[in-house]
């Protein structure tokens, strides 16, 4: 993925799809995630007690500081795709965080939810 770097424009860019992640849940959208990502949430909630609903409050409380990496088209280029670093659930389990916008549609779709294999940089954070 792309690692976009820290300019004003870039971070108005990323502000944007995560306004853009607020807006369409608001609206009732539900996160869907793949099949990779079922399997990835099922060991964080064995391990460390996280579920759905602690990848959605993260999702909400995103900022640009949390950025890492995108905001890049998926393989089939019908989502924009955005890679996050964020603490979940009550131990603030630091995880990587993968998720497209659907473009022509209004679906969130979670690539990725791990623990990451590497540490994670953080371009837009002071």
């Amino acid at each position: 993925m792309t690692e976009l770097p820290s300019t004003i424009d870039n971070i108005r860019i990323i502000q944007e799809f995560i306004s853009e992640t607020r807006k369409r849940i608001s609206e009732g959208v539900d996160i869907t995630f793949t099949r990779k990502a079922s399997s990835e949430l099922e060991s964080l909630m064995l391990d460390y007690d996280i579920n759905e609903e602690n990848i959605e409050y993260a999702i909400l409380n995103l900022t640009p500081e949390n950025y890492y990496r995108g905001i890049d088209p998926s393989g089939g280029a019908d989502f924009s795709v955005c890679a996050f670093r964020v603490l979940v659930g009550n131990d603030n389990v630091e995880i990587y965080l993968k998720y497209g916008l659907e473009v022509d549609g209004l679906q969130i779709l979670i690539f990725s939810n791990h623990i990451p294999d590497y540490p994670m940089s953080q371009p837009f954070k002071n």
